[in-house]
């Protein structure tokens, strides 16, 4: 019933279109006669999933490179392509004797490398993160193999696209993009800027070739070849496409094949049976063969990822770590290269350690789970962990090296709070402080700039002791400039340094203690920007004093109120569509009647927590108000997991809205929920596997920072912690009301045979920040993007330094606010500095870039920081018109 139900969806998508190859019943296929069926001889590959990794880079070599290299050498016609770029580097590490033949047969462009680093789950990464899968990639694979080039991406086996993923082909110079899983077809899939790549997809992957690799006899295999270009005659005949028929000839661990006694039997019987030739190909060769003269369909915007569940709420712990990273890679870059301009020191720039840390950052593909799933998913965990690590050091020691170079007014201890972002911002600071020999002692803080004393709050640690070595302050940072930093004089204050000022008649009290007054457990708390109400298990009232409205709605769900349902499903396979949960043992915190507990009640911020025991884990939750910052923090702590089978944990903010935009950010973009999606459904892919929700209606959605619900004139924005989000409530779908859900975790299972349960025992913590305001998603881009990379702070000796650094300073400067500087760092080849800029809103924009130093030439490049063409600048700035959504990027020699 359902398999019919799917296909009658499937053609009802393709009705009146009867010539595509989906829908076609076509037993012509005269178009061709005088073509080609071009054969992309591949095997598909993840790093591991079909066993070990170990054990995969083993298969590889022995059953797949090794001996296509072999039949190289045997037969000059024949074609293999490797998916990935990778798998190069794994190959010539076994074998480094086989360079000379490899970078033969690529040069005469019958070994080809796919032009990406691997296949990634797309909107899983970030933008930079994206990008670098073709730095590793084709920029990577020219200077390996001289005088190649590589132009082709592959991603078959993933059901899901990034909406700028083409820009970021099409600017790193990649022009063609095989796919799978989506109805057969050759497209031009554009990004919201224009940019675009020609994409194939037979459908499924092995659609294509499992016919002809199973076939029993040579007269069988023609029999499937026949069968797999009738359906597509009308298509090529009527977008009037040249008659050659790309046919990818890739399964799963499938080993080169020369198919010979089939040419044999073909080359026989061609000119009788009216057939085209039938020849081998790269896809690259297989794509241009197509013409120029062609009218391609059109894709446009986001596919997403109904596989999303095996990355971010299966491996909690892992995509922590890989979101992290990818933030933090990129602030180190930035800080980096402006120490190196300081210092005058490029040889300081530590270019080898980006290139090993970006490597493990995006080392993880598709292929999670799978045979012996525990090791590979520990491996690519311990790669994210490895890339933040790296990524950390580097960042600490750049700003400690700056901040050293300030020249400061007041000698003693100063707290240098750098901001990687690209705007001034005012921001929660936490910095730990030594306290070494300072019993009972608390602190004062100063800002440089006005010689005001700023709020400090001390956090509560448990247990706390007189003879710590090390308090943690929280503050409040005010208009810290983009990409820069700013000064703050740090104080100690006791009981006895009290009287000696007294003494001096020198005026200095210390920050106001936490002291938690009773009125802090009444019930309700209000600052100047909301007024909330405490429920039992989450908030019953968040009342937003600007907006002068309630922003929940909470008979079904308290604001922020965690709770766990069931989630059958595995993380990826052969489904068409997200695995949905379902109410079997459905629970919500407020069901155990949990009361909130005030623990901070400072002059920063004012917090309340509880701890519940629900039935397979322990549940910690903690709010945060801040006196001088529009949001609400939400913290959860899931303590004591059991790994109990096919559990999910979420957490509901219930809105009061019903027409409800939803947007949300992905790589380097925005996704407005029933617009920026790709049209329709995906459609027939093979078989009975027909992706028949329109894209539209997909959810859960991968999410990078944040996730936006506006309605009227209002928003709600969400900064998120985890990688997947929903909007439809779970345990009703006709209720109409909006109720935003991070997904917290899921104990799912592989969908390999002998794959392993994703249980993560244990303990899981997240935050998140809830902030409101007038208008939609795009009055909330900054906000949500900077829980996720916070204000960075680090102490120093604060002493004068002739000719040194400002107390604040800005080291680029961005003065249009949707446009946002990714990255800014060192070129890879050459004494330069890349900046590359893009535009989130939409809008056409000319923008301009300042610097606190001299430009003297200034280029336009591609992505991969190839192919300049100068362009004016003017002393320390430049402006350029950015379209929308466009991503670019720009290289600068400064003077010296």
């Amino acid at each position: 019933m359902i398999t019919a139900l799917c296909t009658k969806l499937c053609l009802s998508i393709v009705a009146q279109t009867d010539y595509r190859p989906a829908a076609s019943k076509s037993t012509d296929h005269s178009y061709f006669k005088n073509g080609r069926i071009n054969i992309i001889n591949s095997s598909h590959q993840d790093i591991a999933w079909m066993d070990s990794i170990g054990a995969c880079e083993i298969w590889r070599d022995v059953n797949m490179i090794t001996p296509s290299l072999q039949i190289m050498e045997a037969n000059p016609k024949f074609c293999f392509t490797v998916e990935n770029a990778m798998y190069l580097g794994e190959y010539l590490k076994r074998h480094p004797e086989k360079y000379d033949e490899i970078l033969k047969y690529t040069k005469e462009g019958r070994l080809e490398w796919g032009a990406t680093y691997n296949q990634p789950y797309e909107s899983m990464y970030d933008g930079e993160a994206l990008i670098r899968q073709t730095y590793l990639g084709r920029k990577l694979l020219k200077k390996m193999l001289p005088g190649c080039d590589f132009i082709c991406a592959y991603n078959p086996d993933v059901p899901g696209r990034a909406m700028q993923f083409p820009q970021i082909l099409a600017k790193s110079g990649i022009k063609y993009l095989h796919f799978s899983r989506h109805e057969p077809g050759i497209y031009r899939w554009y990004s919201p800027d224009g940019s675009n790549v020609l994409a194939f997809t037979p459908g499924q992957y092995y659609n294509a070739g499992y016919p002809v690799e199973t076939a029993k006899t040579d007269s069988a295999a023609k029999a499937a070849f026949i069968n797999y270009i009738n359906p597509w005659n009308n298509y090529f005949k009527t977008n009037k496409i040249e008659p050659n028929l790309p046919f990818y000839f890739s399964m799963d661990w499938s080993k080169p094949n020369e198919l010979k006694s089939v040419f044999e039997l073909w080359k026989k019987t061609m000119n009788k049976d009216q057939l085209p030739i039938l020849d081998f190909s790269t896809g690259t060769a297989a794509i241009k063969a197509l013409g120029d003269k062609a009218k391609f369909e059109e894709l446009r915007g986001e596919r997403p990822n109904v596989w999303l569940y095996i990355h971010g709420p299966t491996h909690e712990k892992a995509l922590t770590a890989s979101r992290k990273a990818n933030r933090m890679l990129v602030a180190a870059e930035k800080f980096a290269s402006v120490n190196s301009i300081l210092n005058n020191k490029l040889f300081d720039y530590p270019q080898n350690e980006f290139l090993s840390s970006w490597q493990k950052a995006i080392y993880p593909d598709h292929g999670w789970g799978g045979k012996h799933g525990d090791l590979t998913d520990l491996t690519f965990r311990k790669n994210f962990e490895t890339a933040l690590k790296n990524a950390d050091h580097i960042f600490q020691n750049n700003i400690f090296d700056i901040a050293n170079g300030i020249d400061f007014k007041t000698e003693g201890q100063a707290v240098v709070v750098f901001n990687p972002l690209s705007w001034e911002r005012t921001d929660k600071v936490e910095v730990a402080i030594s306290a070494y020999g300072l019993s009972k002692t608390s602190f004062k803080l100063i800002d440089a700039a006005t010689g005001k004393e700023v709020p400090v709050q001390q956090i509560s640690s448990v247990p706390t002791r007189e003879t710590d070595e090390t308090v943690t302050l929280n503050f409040i940072a005010g208009n810290v400039p983009s990409m820069g930093y700013k000064t703050y004089y740090l104080q100690p204050f006791s009981e006895a340094m009290d009287e000696k000022r007294k003494e001096d008649q020198i005026p200095l009290k210390p920050t106001n203690p936490s002291n938690i007054e009773p009125s802090a457990n009444t019930g309700t708390y209000e600052n100047k920007y909301y007024k909330i109400t405490f429920g039992k298990g989450g908030l019953k009232s968040i009342y937003d004093k600007e907006l002068q409205m309630d922003l929940l709605q909470t008979d079904k769900f308290l604001g922020g109120e965690v709770f766990q349902l069931e989630s059958v499903g595995n993380g990826a396979g052969e489904f068409s569509d997200v695995q949905p949960v379902t109410m079997n043992g459905f629970e919500k915190i407020s069901t155990y009647q949990p009361n909130w507990t005030c623990s901070e009640y400072g002059p920063v911020k004012k917090s309340w927590e509880f701890i519940q025991q629900t039935k397979f884990a322990t549940i910690h939750q903690k709010i945060s108000l801040y006196e001088n910052l529009k949001q609400i923090e939400f913290k959860a702590d899931i303590l004591g997991f059991s790994g109990e089978h096919y559990r999910e944990y979420r957490m509901a903010f219930p809105l009061a809205q019903t027409n409800s935009k939803i947007a949300y950010e992905v790589p380097m973009g925005v996704v407005e929920v029933g617009k920026d999606e790709i049209k329709g459904a995906a459609g027939f892919s093979y078989g009975t596997q027909v992706y028949a929700t329109e894209c539209s209606k997909v959810h859960p959605r991968e999410v990078q920072d944040w996730f936006n619900s506006s309605d009227a004139n209002s928003f709600v924005n969400v900064s998120s912690s985890v990688a997947v989000f929903d909007w439809i409530d779970p345990t009703d779908n006709s209720n109409t009301n909006t109720i935003l859900q991070p997904i917290l975790l899921a104990s799912r299972k592989s969908c390999h045979g002998e794959g392993n349960f994703y249980l993560q025992p244990g303990n899981h913590s997240y935050t998140f920040a809830f902030t409101s305001g007038t208008g939609d998603w795009k009055n909330s881009i900054q906000t949500g993007k900077q829980p996720n990379l916070p204000l960075q702070p680090v102490v120093v000796k604060a002493k004068p330094k002739i000719n040194g650094l400002s107390e604040s300073q800005s080291f680029a400067k961005v003065d249009k606010s949707n446009v946002i500087i990714s990255t800014l760092k060192k070129t890879d080849d050459e004494n330069n500095y890349i900046i590359r800029l893009y535009e989130v809103i939409g809008v056409d924009t000319d923008v301009t870039i300042t610097f606190p130093f001299t430009i003297e030439k200034l280029w336009k490049t591609d992505m991969i920081e190839e192919n300049g063409t100068e362009i004016q600048s003017n002393n320390n700035a430049f402006t350029i018109k950015i379209g929308h959504n466009a991503i670019e990027t720009f290289k600068l020699q400064l003077k010296k």
